[in-house]
Formats: C-alpha cells, structure tokens, sequence
C-alpha cells in the first residue's frame, strides 16, 4: 500500500523516512526498487504512523481496492480497521478466514455472480481488436474463453494474456486452452449423507430383528458407500 500512496502523492517520502533526495522529487519519478529495502524495514508501527494520518488528511474520501483479502493475518487486523476509518475500502476474498473475523464485521459482504456470455464475448472482442491478435478461428477462440471462463474476469485475463503472446493463435492452441474457472463442481454431500445415513439405519434395524442377513447386506453397502466416496468427490469437477 505504501508503494500504490506514495506513486499517486498521497504520502510523503519523509513520512517514510526516505533519504533527502527523495523528498523533492514528483512521485512518478521515484523508483520503488531503490526504496524497496528502505520500506521494508520500517516496523507496522512506523507504517500506520505514516499511512494512516496521509489518507485522514487528504481532502477527499480515498478509495483503497485490495484485490485478495485471503491471505491477511491476525497482525495486520488492527492495521486494515485504522485504515476503514479514514478511506473507503473495497476487497475480496475467496475464503473468509475465522481468525481476522473482526475485519468481516466491518465490511459489508458483496455477492459478485459471473459475467455473463455476452459480457464476456464482447470483452474477449474488444481485447482481440486492441491487440491486433492473429486467430486462425475468431468465432471458436471467443466461444472457448467465454466457456473456460466461466465467466470469472480473472480467468479471462489469464487466457486472453496467455493467447496475445502467440504469433499465431491456431485451432489447435485455442482446443489446448484450459482454465481452472472452467471447472464446475456437482456437491454430492446430500447423497452421501443420505446413503449413510439409510445404511446405519438398515444396520440397526438388523440389530434389533435379529436379521442376520440384513446386517451383513449393510455392512458390505456401508463399505462400497465409504469406497465410492472417496471416487466421487475426486471426480466431482466437470470440466465445460
């Protein structure tokens, strides 16, 4: 966060403790690779005493945009909540983790559903002019990225920088193209649920018969649902 404030001028160099050189020069002229090492070894303190008093001051409402919240650790909480208070913050995250749930309290949950084919068609369209990329079939590469995508904007990114690197991209490339957002999975845990559920029950109703077949039957139906298991959500994803 300290490189993206101090390249647009919201934070000082000498709030940073940068060397004197520094603090005269317009922020687009400052190399982060020379100050890297100095940033780094400034303690959190040192830090939230830097970042948090620049975007109080600033004459307008700053917008943050985190692209993963996943990763954040316990250490950084009270950081992320000092900085809720003096910018506006928007995120995401792929896994709301229990232990910085205090984070989640303060933010306000945005479901994203994926683009839609067309969204992603003339995305993929528009790219393809910008670029000036070479395709043997225009028509079967756009098909293929909106249906790999599945409609997420980073799988379309990836694909589509992966596809600009090539001189030519031919029929066979776009065939070889695959993305993970691609992949659909079907929740078998109801079923699973369900079957072990019947099999605990036939084997005590066995029990309580004295059907001695019955019991065996289950026992044997109870191994195959527990070894079918473990097939099934192995094969769960299905790729488009």
């Amino acid at each position: 966060m300290a490189r993206k404030l101090l390249a647009v001028g919201l934070l000082d160099p000498g709030a940073l403790e940068l060397p004197e050189e520094y603090r005269y020069l317009p922020p687009e002229l400052i190399e982060w690779s020379r100050i890297r090492r100095h940033v780094n070894r400034l303690s959190m303190r040192d830090l939230t005493a830097a970042i948090i008093p620049a975007l109080h001051d600033h004459h307008g409402k700053v917008l943050i945009a985190v692209d993963d919240f996943t990763s954040l650790t316990p250490t950084l909480v009270a950081f992320w909540l000092a900085v809720f208070d003096v910018a506006q913050v928007i995120g995401c995250a792929s896994q709301k983790k229990a232990n910085v749930s205090k984070l989640w309290w303060k933010m306000t949950e945005i479901p994203i559903p994926p683009l839609t084919p067309d969204a992603t068609r003339e995305i993929v369209q528009a790219y393809i002019a910008r670029q000036g990329m070479l395709i043997e079939s225009p028509g079967l590469f756009i098909g293929h990225v909106v249906k790999q995508s599945g409609g997420n904007p980073q799988a379309i990114a990836d694909m589509l920088d992966d596809s600009a690197k090539e001189r030519l991209v031919d029929k066979r490339k776009i065939r070889e193209m695959r993305h993970a957002a691609g992949v659909r999975y079907v929740d078998f845990t109801p079923v699973m649920i369900i079957a072990l559920a019947s099999v605990v029950g036939a084997r005590y109703l066995a029990i309580g018969t004295g059907d001695t077949e019955l019991y065996i039957f289950a026992g044997m139906l109870a191994a195959v649902v527990i070894s079918v298991r473990v097939f099934l959500f192995k094969g769960a994803g299905k790729a488009n």
